[in-house]
């Protein structure tokens, strides 16, 4: 058949649907970078996250014989219900340009510091510029901001490419004494049409996007989607998926899922279904919080908000869903955690905590936020019993510290007391030093330093001394790293030497992640121990309640 004939074909199964969800529209390509949010007619939010990427070549099919409706607008305009199986492709795909600016200052909307944070960087001869990021939205006569503007500068013959600014983004951060970043503005979109033929024939294109929906009561299938691990899957998914480009002008699957479905198949990877129900509502609340605080801080030159691997929140479709987080999240369903200002709380998490959790500035820089608060993980009884090391775990206390819990001393912390909690509370674990100095590249190592580690004990300041140079590690992460993953920067060191020379390395250890927020194997400590959702999410985060959105 020819292309022509084709068309004509198409012309003839078209048919035009009312409109449906606030993700419908005249312009999709516009709503698809933009930061707003869409709402179900549930009145719940509509997440996009990208599921594939970089392709030239997608295969999306029906989960039932009744077929794919593809939307060239998306809902509320043209539809052709044809095939079960469509296979997409990019026709003339052009990549998109980004510009990268230094940041050099944030403040909230309409903060009066505004006019003189310009003030200043002009005065050191910049031109500064300022871009809105975050979200805002609104519901039930309730407003929820995590908007804030952020303050760049891109000196004169500054290239725009990342790792430039970067690199400019150091030397301004040690010259002026500031925390500094990069942010990337989209200077042009990626251009391209976007060709979707079905197992019949049938052929349809439009210019940069393809909407899918699934037949009644069925869902989606993506073919060859990349696993976590390495490897490839075919992949379910509720909702609409969404063919776009992407920056390198090839071809970007998105997910449009409604936040509830999202999060019936987030929860059961963050806390085993098998938790005490308490637990799995803690859990729900904070990856609710997750989702809505990072639209608008993330991807910000790509369409869509997130993305489905741990740079977001790990998602792998439909089918990883169990009965008891389902029930979770239905139970909690529009609760987040709000501080006293109404903002969201960026509610973090990690896996356990060693018994006291840690202050996000010390651990990743930037400035300290009131309701991630470092703290012993434990009762009232707990922090009379552990009384020396509730306000801080110095460095002459370390090694007493990671002793606690290995004598059956009671009661423990909540994050001890679990079953699971054993090999994570506690750990020893054994470092490469030729790894170590190999990554470092200081040569031969002759010598580690702590030189400074937050109130939970970790370190989040570290010297390598080789025989060739030096290297110092920042943030709790780079710490972790540097020494070839360890779970956690909360450790102390025994090293053994050949002359000048480090030959090993053994390390004792607490923990498991990061330390900020809520401590997952604490909160079903905490559940176990008879305290509520509520209550949990009140310890782990300070100043902050629980607040029914919609």
């Amino acid at each position: 058949m020819s292309r022509r004939a084709l068309a004509l074909a198409f012309t003839f199964t078209l048919t035009f649907t009312a409109a449906a969800d606030e993700l419908s529209g005249a312009d999709k390509l516009r709503v698809v970078y933009s930061n707003q949010f869409a709402w179900t007619h549930e009145g719940l939010p509509m997440v996009t996250v990208r599921v594939a990427e970089g392709r030239t070549e997608v295969v999306i099919a029906a989960s039932n014989p009744f077929g794919v409706r593809v939307h060239p607008d998306g809902e509320g305009g043209a539809e052709l219900r044809a095939g079960a199986t469509w296979t997409v492709r990019v026709d003339g795909g052009r990549p998109g340009k980004v510009r990268w600016h230094v940041v050099v200052g944030h403040v909230l909307p309409g903060d009066d510091k505004l006019p003189a944070l310009l003030a200043t960087w002009r005065e050191r001869g910049f031109v500064p510029r300022t871009f809105e990021v975050g979200s805002v939205f609104g519901v039930k006569g309730e407003v929820l901001d995590s908007r804030r503007v952020l303050v760049t500068v891109a000196p004169p013959g500054f290239a725009s490419d990342e790792a430039s600014a970067r690199a400019e983004s150091h030397e301004l951060g040690e010259k002026y004494h500031v925390e500094t970043g990069v942010h990337p503005e989209l200077a042009e979109r990626p251009r391209g049409m976007v060709e979707a033929t079905d197992e019949k024939g049938t052929v349809i294109r439009n210019d940069g996007i393809l909407w899918f929906s699934p037949p009644p009561n069925g869902l989606l299938e993506l073919k060859d989607v990349d696993k976590e691990g390495g490897g490839r899957e075919a992949r379910r998914y509720f909702g609409k998926l969404y063919v776009t480009l992407d920056g390198a002008g090839k071809l970007a699957v998105v997910n449009a899922v409604p936040e509830d479905k999202l999060l019936a198949g987030l929860v059961p990877a963050e806390m085993l279904p098998s938790s005490p129900v308490e637990a799995l509502k803690a859990q729900a609340v904070a990856a609710r919080n997750q989702l809505l605080a990072k639209i608008g801080t993330r991807h910000l030159t790509d369409p869509y908000r997130l993305c489905a691997t741990q740079h977001c929140q790990v998602y792998a479709g439909a089918g990883r869903e169990n009965e008891r987080t389902t029930s979770a999240v239905t139970a909690t369903l529009g609760e987040l955690l709000v501080k006293t200002d109404g903002s969201l709380v960026d509610t973090v998490y990690s896996a356990s905590c060693g018994g006291h959790t840690e202050d996000n500035d010390r651990a990743w820089g930037g400035s300290p936020d009131p309701s991630l608060r470092g703290l012993l993980d434990g009762d009232a009884a707990t922090a009379r019993r552990l009384a020396s090391f509730a306000a801080r775990i110095d460095e002459a206390g370390i090694a007493a510290w990671l002793k606690e819990g290995t004598d059956g001393a009671s009661p423990k912390p909540y994050c001890a007391r679990p079953r699971e909690a054993k090999s994570n509370y506690r750990w020893t674990a054994k470092v490469d030093p030729a790894a170590v100095a190999t990554r470092a590249g200081v040569g031969a190592l002759q010598s580690i330093d702590v030189l400074e580690r937050g109130v939970s004990g970790r370190v989040t300041r570290l010297k390598l001394t080789g025989a060739s140079g030096v290297k110092e590690a920042h943030g709790e992460l780079e710490v972790r790293r540097a020494l070839g993953g360890l779970k956690s920067a909360m450790f102390i060191l025994e090293i053994a030497r050949e002359g000048d020379v480090i030959s090993e390395i053994h390390a004792t250890g607490g923990g498991h992640g990061h330390g900020i927020g809520m401590c997952q194997v604490g909160a079903v400590g905490m559940a176990e121990a008879g305290a509520s959702y509520r209550d949990i999410l009140k310890h782990y985060y300070p100043v902050s309640h629980v607040k029914r959105m919609y």
